[in-house]
């Protein structure tokens, strides 16, 4: 197939689809299934008022306990995982078509078993998205490994894709680019050598770190507190986002994010990646992730949600939508690891 006119969409183009899927009871959520599947069933609801969504279903019986909530559709296919952002298709714009990249999944280097996971992109091509082209990548990519911004600039970091446990080492920084030109249309690769957050399970996915939120501007988080662990390496990060220039040679407009209150797990104690770089972009709405939402007006936790809303109101032309997302962060992750939108067509 002839790649001369190929490109990965930004997420703030249309979309046809958003697809989640559901948490298994066999699965990792342990005393938190209940809260996440309820939470997942209200953002599944919440992105389908503004885009169609598709729900995969591995445990149907889990799953009815829920269906009178959900208001959509729902595909059956087997998973490990709920984080069908990673390896969910990744669907790029393909001389003229829409073109379901399958690139390879190995359970984020190895860490979880992903046998089920790596099959989801294949089987939906079978199936619910039949009418899509279809392409099998033999190469490991994350979906919330890169970021576009629509134009061929994928934003990136090097601890995730230049790992030894993505694609056995085999590949350095010009072998990836080359791969992330010829499979997925890049023309311009940023690399982050810094930033990453402490519980996060995935090797400083860019999409827990730095966002774009329109070809020229990045959202991205950055600690404010001195006394964090995060505190150096953040600034290091955006010392980093301050240097990037475009494809035309300009520096982007940054837009920090606010750095929440640190959240525990109360299973064991551990710290959970809070961020607010997890948001999903969806139809002219942008689902912010919030954490605090039971708690009081005045909590500095709630706070941090209502500035993290706001600061993101102003930065963008869109419909902002808070998402409470707290039960996410018990496996590590948030409101855009949960998802993977679908271009619309092009015509």
């Amino acid at each position: 197939m002839s790649r001369t006119d190929l490109r990965l969409p930004a997420e703030w183009e249309k979309q046809s689809l958003v697809l989640f899927a559901f948490p298994r009871s066999e699965g990792d959520w342990g005393e938190y299934l209940d809260a996440a599947s309820t939470a997942m069933i209200n953002a599944a609801n919440a992105v389908n008022k503004v885009c169609p969504t598709l729900l995969i279903v591995s445990d149907l019986k889990h799953f009815e306990l829920y269906r009178d909530s959900y208001l959509v559709e729902v595909a059956q296919l087997a998973n490990n995982d709920s984080w069908v952002r990673d390896y969910g298709p990744i669907t790029c714009y393909q001389n003229g078509r829409r073109v379901m990249k399958h690139f390879d999944f190995n359970g984020w280097g190895g860490k979880f078993s992903a046998d089920l996971d790596t099959l989801v992109t294949r089987r939906l091509a079978d199936g619910k998205l039949s009418h899509l082209d279809y392409e099998k990548v033999p190469f490991e990519l994350e979906g919330g490994s890169i970021e576009s911004n629509g134009a061929g600039t994928i934003l990136t970091t090097k601890k995730c894709l230049l790992n030894s446990n993505r694609n056995g080492g085999r590949y350095d920084q010009s072998a990836v680019e080359k791969v992330l030109r010829e499979r997925l249309g890049g023309k311009l690769i940023h690399w982050l050598e810094h930033g990453d957050l402490e519980g996060d399970d995935t090797d400083a996915h860019i999409d827990t770190l730095a966002r774009f939120l329109d070809a020229e501007t990045i959202a991205y988080v950055r600690c404010d507190d001195p006394t964090d662990i995060h505190f150096h390496e953040l600034q290091l990060m955006e010392d980093e986002l301050r240097q990037l220039r475009t494809q035309e040679g300009r520096p982007y407009r940054l837009i920090p994010l606010p750095w929440p209150p640190v959240v525990h797990s109360p299973a064991d104690g551990r710290r959970l990646p809070a961020t607010y770089a997890n948001f999903l972009i969806s139809n002219g709405t942008v689902f912010v992730p919030t954490y605090f939402d039971s708690a009081a007006a005045d909590h500095p936790g709630k706070q941090a949600d209502q500035r993290a809303l706001a600061t993101i109101a102003e930065a963008v032309p869109y419909e902002v939508t808070p998402i409470p997302s707290r039960p996410f962060l018990e496996q590590h992750g948030s409101l855009h690891c949960l998802t993977m939108q679908m271009p619309a067509p092009l015509h």
